[in-house]
This record gives C-alpha cells, sequence and structure tokens, in this order.
C-alpha cells in the first residue's frame, strides 16, 4: 500500500463498472443511474443532485495507490451510500465523469482537479451557486432532519450535545484550569470536528475543523488530552494502518505538530509494521482540501522505521 494515504479513496459507482460487491449493502442497481453523455461544453442549467464518479484514470491510479482489495473495499462503501442518496432523491441520480462542468448561469465553473475526493456530490439549484459534498456528507444532509438546521448556529453547544452523529470529550485543552468540549463527528457519519473554550462563565466556539475521516477509507476512533492540546487517531477498517495526528493550541491557533503513521501490508500477515513520522506545522483554520494536500507533501518527507510485531 502507497505510504501517502491521505489522497481519500476514489471510489467508481457499480453502475460503470459492474462491479459486484461483498459488503452487506443494498445494491446500487436497485437504484439505477442516468448517465449523462459527455458532451463538447460541459454545460449544466437544469437544477438537481449530480454525483460525480473516477473515470478509468482515476480507477487505474488508485489501484495502484492501494490495492484493488482496499479499492474494492471503498467501492463497495461508496454503492452502499449512493444507493442510500438515491432513494432519497425525487430524480435519478445522474452520473457525470466531467473534469470541468460550467454552471453558466451562476458564473461557476466545477473543476474536479481542486477537490480531494474523486467522488462528489453536486447540489445544484438554480440561481445558486452549486453545493459540492462527500457521499457521507450529503447523505448525513439528508437524514438530519431539523437537527441540520440546528447546526448552522455554530454558537449553540446544545445543537452538537444533541446530535446523535456527533460524540463530545471534556478536557482541559489549553491548561487554563477549565474543562473544555470537543465534538467529532462518530465514523461514518461525517469529519467535523468542533472545539469550545469555555470563557467568561459560558462556551465559546473556537475551531470548526475536520477529523481527518476519509470516505472509504481511516475513520476516526480516538481523541485524548495531549500536552496544550490534543491527538487524533485514525484507523483504516482492516489491517492495520493507524495515524496519529498531533495537535497543540499555539496562539489561538490550533497547529497539527506531529503526525506519526503506523501500518502493516496484510501480504506480511502483520509480522512488521513500518512507522512515519513528520512534523507538519498546518493550521487547522485552513480548509479541508488544503490541510489534506498539505499533509500529503508533509509525509512525503516522513522519516520511517520498521519493527517487528509480537
Amino acid at each position: 500500500m502507497k505510504q501517502v494515504k491521505h489522497i481519500l479513496v476514489g471510489i467508481l459507482s457499480v453502475y460503470a463498472l459492474n462491479i459486484s460487491c461483498q459488503k452487506n449493502a443494498v445494491n446500487a442497481t436497485a437504484t439505477p443511474s442516468k448517465e449523462v453523455k459527455p458532451d463538447s461544453d460541459t454545460i449544466i442549467e437544469k437544477s438537481g443532485v449530480y454525483l460525480i464518479s473516477p473515470d478509468q484514470k482515476d480507477i487505474d491510479s488508485l489501484k495502484k495507490a492501494i490495492g484493488e482489495n482496499q479499492f474494492y473495499t471503498a467501492a463497495d462503501d461508496a454503492n452502499f451510500y449512493i444507493s442510500k442518496i438515491s432513494s432519497g432523491i425525487k430524480n435519478k441520480l445522474p452520473t457525470l465523469k466531467y473534469r470541468k462542468i460550467d454552471f453558466k448561469n451562476e458564473k461557476f465553473v466545477f473543476d474536479k482537479s481542486k477537490y480531494q475526493n474523486n467522488w462528489l456530490i453536486i447540489d445544484y439549484k438554480s440561481g445558486k451557486k452549486p453545493e459540492i459534498y462527500s457521499l457521507v456528507d450529503f447523505y448525513g444532509q439528508q437524514h438530519s432532519g431539523s437537527n441540520s438546521e440546528n447546526l448552522k448556529n455554530e454558537s449553540d453547544i446544545e445543537s452538537y450535545q444533541n446530535n446523535k452523529d456527533f460524540i463530545m470529550m471534556t478536557f482541559d485543552i489549553n491548561n487554563d484550569g477549565k474543562e473544555d468540549k470537543v465534538f467529532s463527528n462518530k465514523p461514518n457519519t461525517g469529519d467535523s470536528l468542533i472545539v469550545y473554550f469555555y470563557e467568561n462563565n459560558g462556551y465559546i466556539l473556537k475551531l470548526k475543523s475536520i477529523n481527518f475521516s476519509q470516505d472509504g477509507g481511516n475513520q476516526v476512533s480516538q481523541i485524548k488530552k495531549e500536552g496544550k492540546g490534543f491527538s487524533v487517531v485514525t484507523n483504516f477498517p482492516r489491517g492495520i494502518d493507524r495515524y496519529n495526528y498531533f495537535i497543540s493550541f499555539e496562539n489561538n491557533n490550533f497547529m497539527i505538530n506531529k503526525v506519526v503513521h503506523e501500518m502493516s501490508a496484510w501480504q506480511d500477515n502483520n509480522s512488521e509494521m513500518k512507522i512515519c513520522e513528520f512534523q507538519p506545522k498546518i493550521n487547522l483554520h485552513e480548509s479541508s482540501d488544503q490541510i489534506f494536500n498539505l499533509l500529503i507533501e508533509s509525509e512525503k518527507k516522513a522519516v520511517c522505521f520498521t519493527r517487528k510485531m509480537r
């Protein structure tokens, strides 16, 4: 498996490749998509929900990067969400394979190269800029009901406490003697990370960022106090592929100062583990795409070693 696995795992729909999935999930063929044929101008004017699916070049690259077994696992996960999303919208879900799509009425051009995911949902309503989602996030919005409206008020901590898709942790992040609160999406419900500090007899929103979960890939498994900050651990569902992100609170910013990546290829029968460490110095106030891009570049400079496993 490729050392840098922060590239969000691209998948393909069953519709394009006729993949036979192995997971206990709704088969995507139950809700067939209507594939939009490429044209020369790639213009969309009609409101609707559109699925962006990887092309053959993306597929070949992903198989090479993560191996065929993990690729088909990711594809299976994606098919599950595609089926659920399809059943939750009024019209059939068109599949697009464009690199660039011109929403000319909104003066907006979708450029796939600017997004980390190889698959996306575009929710377009005429008169408004298209909204771009991952499969998990769009599915979550479909089923969040009134909670979705509550979360728009970022200062209202109760909206996270009452949301079943979030888990809450309480510890003193900045060592001021006051208990702060950290909220994170549970595995496979999204990638949000929210931090509140206790100040002036109340909780104040300090951070809204990502918990490093990846659709079809690593999912958050632990968040705990670490020095003047905290750490976030993500694990791949199968085998050993674990990231530990060490985050410190410095000058009113949350900085990723160290990352430890532990992995063991399934071919090795878990007899040997490879461990890589790097210091990215990334501000969590950056956009999610920027954070992952910087992590990818930083991991290229990682110091790695191996150790035997018992």
